[in-house]
């Protein structure tokens, strides 16, 4: 099948543009492609990598992960990519996954099958930060696998990276890196704006490994007949208002109101939340009780609840459009499909004012060259500068001045910018070196709850660094809550979520909690320990969140979104949940085959040839440690009716696991330790140890623990001495009764578990070596939800 026909397959019959087909058909996949807004990039890189997946699947990743720079673009991106795919299925019987990965319970667990061609799509907060092994709003027991699969066998795709700050330095750093250490399968990248700068990428890992020339839109694209041209040429003039920003904002909202042509769209952008909450507010006072024109805040401070609503008001076309006035922050830039009659937009840095441009008269339909569209921008004072820097503003003043009066359709800001000879400077502030990546490898948990900050590596020094806050409503002094979805996650500046907590507790109106995966129970929080992507509970009557979104200054009890998912509560140190399943009970030996089995079916797929029977070994042996007198007490307590005359890997009966005065038991230490005294190599007994993720370079013991004798080592509930008895494994594999030796939680010699694991990882390199523990993961739990009756097609 041609690309031209599967595009027209996959969008209702649409042909595809020149560059469009010009970029799936390459023979290699360029790393930047310079195409304006309203061009149709997302349907390019989706399309094209689909087709590419299809058509040449032994030299295209696997997976695409596409990465914006707002929230409320992913929304947008996962329905566009569904629509095409519900399309190619019917037509072509052609399919992929589609998964947003935005922090809370995901919907569905989209790691479950690396074999299968999937689309992942989220902001650069939720997958720069997986992909640096400290996943945001995601368990830390989860970090590993994101890590891996976010770096292995994906084409990852940065779509307007010139709003991405820092993250820039960070996606050509590990683009440069993967290319050092190596991956699984093709791990390219994929930059996707009008305004990039190819010298932007040049960090120390990346520069001079890739060409770095960009694919251009060409002659073709803009003939006349083509609908692109419309749009490139769209006709909107640019004007100065002569009204100042301030605090309240009345005078930005009485110019909005004014300039405002009944029966079309406008569209007011400002720099930040609070300037557009109180625009908002003001044009509500302006439109009194009148119907019209109908008014929507957007912005980034609204729950995923709440915000599917308004950006399906916000996207609507046409006649559902209406007479109205939107009023939004910097969540339009990119991407956002809706096209105004009018723009008002503050100053801002030039790669955003022509990413806002775009948002005017986008389709070409709302205004003519005798009549065109409406671009008003409105000054800011230097003290209302921020979140931007002042030469940056200053730069693009000087710009507007030249162009004040003139057209600025995409094609004549194109030609503007090659005859002024525009080119934008960008400070590479914070570069993610290869000794920062191989330090995040572990993920061990630190003893006094701090992980190494990657802020810097995700946003640069941007002061509106999230963390993400959710409300219920609980009884009782301590909360007993399951883990929240990602449609009651809120995101909000870590500056004023810290201001606001420390006013709760004087206010009387409760307290804001984390969970602790040490003991597995919520905790108070203090807010001088908040960090960037933290996942807060606060109670409902705690207040902070109103009709505008996020709102500290708003006292009234916050409306409880409702769980559409069945309750999971939050994983700890010692949380084994797929071991007390509510279903028939397995021996170890049994269970050992079904995960060997799921092995197996993703090694006929995946590219391991060379690490395949250490995998398999694994998988033999990744349970042994389920023969631990402590482990099979605690099976025996949630079912009594299992036999004492079986080694049992699952329960068969739901409850909660303890392991009586063996606080934090792991049972894949106690798999570890035992495989490395019977003689398997340290690969082996390394991807067992790590196929929870609670162990990874280091074994050490944690609060609360206390060996039998002083002398005595322990560590994760496993203490010198303890014995397991033989274990058959199935299909005639049995083990030797072994006294477990903890030895190698001693740092020094060749037995070190750290020494030795380090070496492990520098043979192997850091996203090889996670790869390798995925799958064994992959497989376990593969094994354990058919077993406890969940069948994932």
């Amino acid at each position: 099948m041609t690309f031209k026909d599967f595009f027209r397959a996959a969008t209702g019959g649409r042909d595809p543009y020149p560059y469009q087909e010009q970029f799936a058909m390459a023979e290699e996949l360029p790393l930047l492609l310079n195409a304006p807004t309203g061009a149709g990039k997302t349907a390019t890189a989706v399309l094209g990598w689909l087709w590419r997946r299809f058509a040449r699947p032994d030299q295209t990743s696997r997976r695409l992960v596409y990465c914006l720079p707002m929230r409320v673009l992913v929304e947008q991106t996962e329905r566009e990519a569904r629509e095409w795919l519900k399309r190619l299925k019917s037509e072509r019987n052609i399919n992929a996954n589609v998964h947003m990965l935005m922090g809370g319970v995901e919907s569905e667990e989209w790691f479950l099958h690396p074999e299968r061609p999937a689309i992942l799509i989220g902001t650069q907060d939720m997958l720069l930060s997986r992909a640096l092994n400290r996943g945001y709003a995601a368990s830390r027991f989860h970090w590993p696998i994101d890590f891996s699969l976010l770096n292995n066998d994906c084409l990852w795709v940065f779509d307007e990276p010139q709003l991405m700050a820092g993250g820039v330095s960070t996606s050509a750093q590990l683009a440069g890196l993967r290319d050092s250490l190596q991956t699984y399968g093709p791990c390219p990248s994929l930059w996707m704006s009008a305004t990039l700068e190819p010298e932007w990428l040049n960090t120390v890992d990346f520069r001079g490994k890739f060409n770095t020339t960009p694919q251009e839109l060409t002659k073709a694209d803009y003939d006349p007949r083509l609908p692109l041209h419309s749009r490139m040429t769209a006709a909107k003039r640019l004007t100065k208002l002569n009204v100042a920003s301030t605090k309240d904002m009345k005078d930005v909202a009485k110019a909005a109101w004014n300039q405002h042509q009944p029966g079309t769209q406008t569209l007011v952008v400002l720099n930040t939340v609070d300037r557009a909450k109180s625009t908002y507010d003001e044009l509500v006072k302006l439109r009194k009780k009148a119907d019209q024109p109908t008014l929507l805040l957007v912005h980034s401070r609204f729950r995923p609840f709440e915000r599917q609503q308004r950006n399906e008001l916000l996207q609507a076309k046409d006649d559902a459009a209406g007479d109205r006035i939107i009023v939004a922050t910097q969540v339009v830039e990119a991407g956002v499909d809706i096209s105004a009659r009018t723009l008002l937009t503050e100053l801002c840095p030039w790669a955003s004012l022509v990413q806002r441009f775009g948002r005017c008269n986008r389709t070409g339909h709302e205004g003519s060259f005798a009549d065109p569209a409406r671009v008003y921008w409105i000054d800011v004072e230097d003290k209302l500068a921020l979140p931007y820097d002042l030469p940056d503003l200053e730069f693009s003043r000087q710009q507007l001045a030249k162009l004040d009066g003139q057209i600025v359709s995409p094609q004549a800001l194109a030609e503007f910018k090659r005859r002024e000879s525009i080119t934008l400077p960008f400070e590479h502030r914070h570069v993610l070196r290869r000794r920062d990546l191989l330090d995040l490898f572990d993920t061990t948990p630190d003893l006094s709850g701090n992980d190494i900050d990657i802020s810097r590596f995700v946003r640069s020094d941007d002061p509106e660094t999230d963390v993400q806050v959710f409300w219920r409503d609980w009884s009782g002094d301590v909360p007993n809550e399951p883990q929240p979805e990602r449609r009651e996650l809120c995101s909000v500046p870590i500056g004023q979520a810290k201001s606001y907590f420390e006013t709760l507790a004087d206010k009387r109106r409760g307290s804001a909690w984390i969970w602790d995966h040490l003991d597995g129970e919520w905790l108070k929080l203090d807010p001088r320990d908040l960090r960037p992507g933290m996942v807060i509970l606060l109670p409902s009557v705690a207040g902070g969140y109103s009709d505008l979104g996020w709102d500290p200054g708003s006292t009234s009890r916050v409306p409880v979104v409702p769980l559409l998912q069945p309750p999971r509560r939050s994983e700890s140190i010692d949380s084994d949940p797929n071991s007390v399943t509510n279903q028939t009970p397995y021996t170890i030996a049994e269970h050992t085959d079904h995960v060997v089995a799921k092995l197996e079916g993703l090694l006929k797929v995946l590219p391991l040839t060379d690490h395949a029977e250490i995998l398999r070994q694994t998988a033999r042996w990744h349970d042994l440690g389920k023969a631990h007198p402590a482990f099979q007490a605690g099976l025996h307590a949630v079912n009594p009716e299992l036999s004492s005359d079986q080694l049992w890997a699952k329960s068969g009966k739901q409850g909660k696991l303890t392991y009586g005065d063996r606080k934090h038991f792991r049972h894949e230490l106690a798999s570890a330790l035992a495989a490395l005294q019977q003689g398997l190599v340290f690969a082996v007994a390394y991807l067992i140890a790590t196929h929870h993720g609670r162990v990874r370079l280091s074994i050490r013991s944690l609060p609360g623990e206390k060996p039998d004798q002083p002398e005595w080592l322990l560590a994760l509930g496993v203490q010198q001495g303890d014995e397991l008895p033989a274990v058959p494994l199935g299909e005639g594999v049995e083990s030797a009764m072994t006294a477990l030796d903890l030895t190698p939680m001693q740092l020094g010699g060749d037995t070190s578990w750290t020494g030795r694991a380090l070496d492990l990882l520098a043979d192997l390199g850091p996203f090889k070596l996670s790869y390798l523990e995925t799958l064994l993961r992959v497989a376990d739990v593969q094994a354990s939800r058919e077993e406890a009756g969940h069948v994932h097609d």
